[in-house]
């Protein structure tokens, strides 16, 4: 167990006595309300009031915090990626396009993998040049360099979700101890792509992130308390009260999350399916109609730029359920302010500019 694995060992001991005694999910949606005060010069100095939110998750201790009125500021969408010489310069010698992708790109062992990649559609699975995980491999999303957000097709959705699962299977069929797979996507530079051309990145560790781990471990422990699945019942009091309660996709329920990971989150929940292990042609169609509809309602508030990642469990459990959580990131400039400072790096708190509640208003009806 790693130090801050041990620090949430003590964190979950210190909050997990409530948490036992929830029965109602309800209860779960825990917060305390601030109120600061200041002299608006914008309105003559007048003294006013903003109230803050401290929302937090139960099951996990995690907190975040929303000024109410910054959430409320108008959006103004934008259009254009505001940096086509990038994306032009930058075509020049993408390794990921097609006319190199043969010649620069890595090539897996013949025991992992005996082809060298795994080709599939539009999709080529290879390994990381500088991987951070013992099994860490790159999946193209298009042969194209570039697609803006609503641009991708479902299709080539579901072949990038179809090939990575292979990937993994390969991984596990080789190294039993490897079991924790992760689907991810930074898509463009504000969410930390370092490549233009549209990509996913696919890791398999013998541990757990430190998210995943205290996830895993919190849903064992509610489980073990109440005989019921933390995730399924959390949809059941979302999809009861509406607030954000977004839609239905076969076996995948769409929400905002009560207490988000960054800006305009949207979370994915599989109804049965723990692992990325399980996913099958059915809940690979479902999940990506689902991502399509994130990437097309995302355009309504200007966003182009976005973190996706999975938390999965290491096999089929009956406490867990497949998670997939997406947040905007900021808008692709020449120059603009990053959304994570401080609190989010140092404290692990997030500071959320958007009302939850507000964001599955808004586009509830992309999911209908």
């Amino acid at each position: 167990m790693s130090s801050l694995q041990a620090l949430i060992v003590n964190k979950l001991r210190y909050h997990y006595q409530n948490l036992l005694e929830v029965i109602n999910l309800r209860d779960l949606f825990s917060k305390r309300s601030i109120v600061s005060e200041l002299r608006n010069p914008t309105e003559d100095f007048n003294l006013e009031t903003q109230a803050i939110e401290y929302r937090k998750e139960l099951l996990t201790g995690r907190a975040c915090r929303i000024n109410v009125k910054r959430s409320e500021r108008k959006k103004q969408a934008q259009t254009g990626m505001g940096y086509s010489e990038l994306i032009e310069l930058s075509a020049k010698n993408c390794y990921f396009c097609p006319t190199n992708i043969k010649t620069a790109t890595p090539m897996f062992p013949s025991s992992l993998v005996p082809e060298g990649r795994i080709k599939l559609g539009e999709t080529t699975v290879f390994p990381n040049l500088f991987p951070f995980a013992k099994y860490h491999a790159v999946a193209t999303v298009s042969r194209q360099h570039f697609l803006g957000i609503d641009e991708f097709t479902l299709k080539q959705i579901q072949d990038t979700l179809k090939a990575s699962v292979k990937y993994f299977h390969c991984v596990k069929s080789k190294d039993q101890k490897a079991v924790y797979p992760i689907f991810s996507w930074n898509f463009l530079p504000p969410a930390g792509a370092s490549v233009i051309h549209p990509h996913v990145q696919l890791t398999v560790d013998e541990q757990p992130t430190n998210l995943a781990w205290l996830y895993l471990s919190a849903c064992k422990r509610y489980y073990a308390k109440h005989k019921e699945n933390y995730w399924m019942h959390l949809l059941k009091i979302e999809k009861e009260h509406g607030e954000r309660f977004l839609g239905e996709i076969g076996e995948v329920s769409w929400i905002t999350s009560y207490v988000p990971l960054g800006n305009d989150e949207i979370c994915g929940v599989l109804h049965n399916v723990s692992s990325l292990y399980s996913l099958d042609d059915t809940s690979i169609s479902d999940l990506s109609k689902g991502l399509k509809r994130v990437f097309t309602a995302y355009t309504l508030y200007g966003v182009h730029s976005f973190n996706l990642s999975t938390f999965s469990a290491s096999s089929e459990d009956e406490s867990f359920r497949l998670i997939v959580r997406i947040i905007a990131r900021p808008y692709p400039q020449s120059y603009y302010n990053n959304d994570a400072g401080y609190m989010e790096r140092l404290h692990e708190e997030v500071i959320v500019e958007s009302m939850p509640e507000k964001v599955a208003s808004d586009l509830k009806e992309y999911f209908g």
